[in-house]
């Protein structure tokens, strides 16, 4: 009988013959070896594919796109061929700890209401650790601004992801993680692991920098579609009011920004998506932000 392994890694990789070796022997090194490794060679012209195919392990399988599709067709392509029971986000320019499968397999099993799970990280090359906070319902707020957990410390149940069809929304060209994220939220629980899973790298190359404009313009578009958790369909206007108002700035007059978080809280009312004083208190410390920023501004 063919062994179903308890995790899959899921790594897409375009380009990255600079940093996927360090990637992949994070992975081989786990303390926890129960895995499989798919790695999705997205149309590389570097030494990418050849570095991935030189490993003589039997949990590694290469996934090949003759041409570049993009790192989120690769992420559904893996996702889709992945055999174990949890889907393990991989960046090709990360390097993971020694524990993280460990500690997120434990975690997972340890608390069953959660399908999605992040964790703390560290930037590369310094000596501080970021965390993230663990509650579901402050994270949905949080993700009102931003995609807020670590995309390459995410963790997820492969039954969940099938289930609901929870694979990238592609359209999404260069956000699709923060929609994912939402989406996710809006199903069951996610939450962080209080332990550090990550080296972070930063480097040109990435979409956050390479393409940030883009990927502004599709985050904006993932704000505003999580305005029909509450019944809203903004006009234009308020389109760029609430835009503005959920970074903290002020678009219209201060009498308008209250005016919109009184619509808000009253929608919310209605439909329950937000832990009411969780979001009142969100909404009030926005606001409150707005406001003293006009003031010491005038």
């Amino acid at each position: 009988m063919k062994h179903t392994p308890a995790i899959s890694v899921v790594m897409p990789v375009h380009n990255g013959a600079s940093y996927i070796r360090e990637a992949i022997d994070s992975i081989l090194i786990q303390t926890m070896p129960d895995f499989e490794l798919i790695i999705v060679n997205d149309g590389s012209t570097d030494e990418s594919g050849t570095i991935a195919r030189s490993y003589a392990d039997r949990r590694i399988s290469v996934i090949d796109f003759p041409v570049n599709k993009g790192c989120y067709p690769a992420r559904n392509a893996g996702m889709r061929q992945a055999k174990g029971k949890y889907i393990c986000v991989m960046d090709s320019d990360d390097v993971c700890k020694k524990h993280r499968l460990e500690v997120q397999y434990n975690f997972l099993e340890n608390h069953p209401e959660v399908g999605l799970i992040g964790g703390a990280y560290q930037p590369m090359n310094v000596y501080y650790t970021i965390f993230r906070e663990k509650d579901h319902e402050t994270i949905k707020l949080m993700l009102m601004r931003f995609c807020y957990l670590r995309h390459p410390t995410c963790m997820a149940r492969t039954s969940l992801i099938e289930k609901h069809n929870l694979y990238y929304d592609e359209r999404y060209i260069y956000a699709a993680d923060y929609d994912w994220q939402v989406k996710a939220a809006s199903l069951f629980a996610v939450s962080n692991v209080n332990e550090s899973v990550l080296l972070y790298r930063s480097h040109d190359q990435q979409i956050t920098t390479s393409k940030s404009n883009e990927q502004a313009v599709f985050a904006d578009r993932i704000r505003l579609h999580q305005l029909s958790f509450l019944g809203i369909e903004p006009t234009e206007d308020e389109q760029r009011l609430h835009l503005n108002f959920i970074k903290g700035r002020l678009w219209g007059s201060i009498d308008m920004t209250y005016q919109w978080m009184e619509r808000l809280l009253e929608a919310n009312r209605k439909y329950q998506y937000y832990n009411p004083p969780l979001f009142r208190d969100f909404l009030e410390a926005t606001q409150l932000s707005i406001t003293k920023a006009v003031n010491e501004h005038e």
